[in-house]
């Protein structure tokens, strides 16, 4: 009976979200919806073919929708003149992070990243925030004003910044819950273009893994990134709603369509970090020397973390110190 009713209240709630989701979703258009509609009861009962399908569907919808949107754009990428250094090492060595209230307001788990980066590049990580940006590049006002608004959230402001500083001073960017376990050397530091990449045919992900938004490194000239940027500013400069919360992933499809170097580059990045992943499921495990040496000295040298998920418990009930508090134990605050 327990086991009837604990699904019979997991549907209602389904269908109570489901109910929301569909109104918000309609605020970008009723297609939008209709497919993350059909989308999300095909994960309801895991029917993998429709998953498959729909996923697909939504993606071209999403793609048609920001060639009309950013058209400008487009049209100022259409002839792009691949640069002569496209494939030149970064000259200078630049390492940047991201917190928008200020290294100094961060939190524990993003202070242990930022530290771990420094360590292991070897060099200092220069947070961005909303005091220090304007250092390097501008937000438009009516992003700003927009944000303040409440039409567009932090994040995608933050996904601005990353695409801005990358097209202004080029480098490695990396993401506020990125743990850095191992040395990084010039083929990442200097690279012409890396982002760990573990490509999938599943169509679920727009992405499918050929790249993340979290780690990112290249020369300034890499047009990938000033096309996003100015794909972002023209979205936002006509719309209040963002077409779906990875639009990152959208925008970086929208360019490996438009620019042939683009595709190339991105092509041409090999699978890497294959286990990034891994690491956010067992924080809370008891620390081992050995076991954790999977961590430190495999093929995977940056691990993806979470405020949302994964238990960061630095002890384990019987008080041994369990994977995160090791972790920080290691840090210099």
């Amino acid at each position: 009976m327990s086991f009837n009713i604990k699904h019979i209240n997991q549907y209602l709630n389904w269908i109570k979200n489901d109910r929301k989701n569909y109104k918000e979703d309609c605020k970008v258009s009723k297609t939008y919806a209709k497919l993350n509609r059909k989308l999300n009861r095909a994960l309801l009962v895991k029917n993998t073919r429709k998953i498959e399908s729909v996923s697909s569907q939504k993606h071209e919808y999403i793609i048609l929708r920001l060639t009309e949107i950013c058209s400008d754009t487009l049209n100022k990428y259409r002839n792009f003149q691949v640069p002569e250094n496209l494939k030149t090492p970064n000259h200078e060595i630049k390492v940047w992070s991201m917190w928008w209230q200020g290294e100094d307001s961060a939190d524990k788990l993003f202070r242990m990243c930022i530290d771990s980066a420094r360590r292991h590049t070897g060099h200092e990580v220069v947070t961005l925030s909303k005091d220090n940006y304007s250092k390097y590049f501008t937000i438009p006002d009516f992003m700003l004003k927009k944000q303040q608004e409440g039409k567009i959230a932090l994040q995608h402001i933050c996904d601005y910044m990353v695409m801005a500083i990358m097209a202004e001073e080029g480098g490695l960017f990396t993401g506020a819950t990125v743990w850095w376990s191992q040395d990084v050397g010039d083929d990442v530091l200097r690279a012409p273009f890396f982002v760990p990449k573990a490509e999938s045919k599943s169509q679920y992900h727009m992405s499918r893994s050929r790249w993340v938004g979290y780690v990112m490194a290249g020369n300034k000239e890499f047009p990938l990134f000033s096309f996003v940027r100015d794909a972002l500013e023209e979205y936002w400069r006509k719309c209040d709603i963002a077409i779906d919360y990875l639009m990152m992933d959208y925008l970086f499809e929208f360019a490996y369509r438009t620019i042939p170097c683009v595709k190339e580059m991105i092509d041409e990045n090999p699978d890497n970090n294959l286990l990034r992943n891994e690491l956010i499921d067992r924080l809370s495990e008891p620390y081992d020397e050995e076991t954790f040496k999977r961590f430190t000295e495999g093929d995977t040298f940056l691990y993806k973390l979470s405020w949302k998920f994964g238990k960061k418990d630095e002890v384990t009930e019987d008080g041994r110190q369990t994977n995160y508090g090791h972790m920080l134990e290691e840090c210099n605050f």
